[in-house]
């Protein structure tokens, strides 16, 4: 007769340990998911010299390498051309890290002069013309520790978690300006801290950052 009385005793105490472990996972994820969206906002900020420093890297100042170190990640650098009709053109030498630790992604541009960027893409690959009608030219191997000494000029973060309007105010403020176009993008300006921002609908937000001065 004890048997049936213990039956229950155990049904239910099996339910509130599965409660509890649910419980458990949903206040983790959302911990974590709020340790993401407030680690960038609580380490970006501006010197008095007008320097942005986010994710351990000051703008004009930071070399390549020890971005690397600060992001304990590694990148890839190459060199592109981007064609005259096209908001950047010219050659940019950039460093792309693929995924950091949080798996958002990373574009370094770094800082080199015209001759710097002549004498890089005479011993350079032969270019690889995507699309878009941007090229990428990998580097010689006796460039790549240059590259690595030159500083980052502006860096763009491609972030993993969905931002949205209420998430860049709530990091940033109220931007200085906002604009649409016509293909539904809207862009975010927040101008004190060197910070635009790209949003569209099922694309990838683009953070990108340079010195407010620059």
């Amino acid at each position: 007769m004890s048997h049936p009385e213990k039956k229950p005793i155990k049904h239910l105490g099996l339910k509130l340990f599965a409660a509890t472990l649910l419980l458990t996972a949903a206040l983790f994820v959302w911990t974590s998911s709020n340790h993401k969206s407030d680690h960038l906002s609580q380490e970006t900020w501006v010197d008095a010299g007008g320097q942005l420093h986010l994710l351990g890297i000051t703008l004009g100042k930071t070399v390549l390498r020890d971005a690397e170190i600060a992001l304990k990640s590694r990148s890839d650098i190459a060199l592109y051309i981007y064609p005259e009709e096209h908001a950047e053109a010219g050659l940019k030498l950039e460093a792309y890290f693929p995924a950091i630790a949080d798996h958002s992604k990373v574009i370094m541009e770094l800082h080199a002069d015209e001759i710097i960027l002549k004498q890089i893409q005479q011993r350079s690959t032969l270019p690889h013309l995507y699309p878009n009608k941007v090229a990428r030219m990998n580097l010689h191997p006796e460039d790549l520790g240059l590259a690595q000494q030159l500083i980052v000029k502006n860096l763009t973060l491609i972030p993993s978690i969905t931002i949205t309007p209420e998430t860049l105010k709530g990091r940033f403020g109220e931007p200085s300006t906002i604009n649409s176009s016509e293909d539904g993008t809207t862009y975010y300006h927040f101008a004190a801290i060197g910070l635009k921002a790209t949003l569209k609908a099922e694309d990838a937000t683009h953070l990108y950052f340079t010195n407010p001065n620059q």
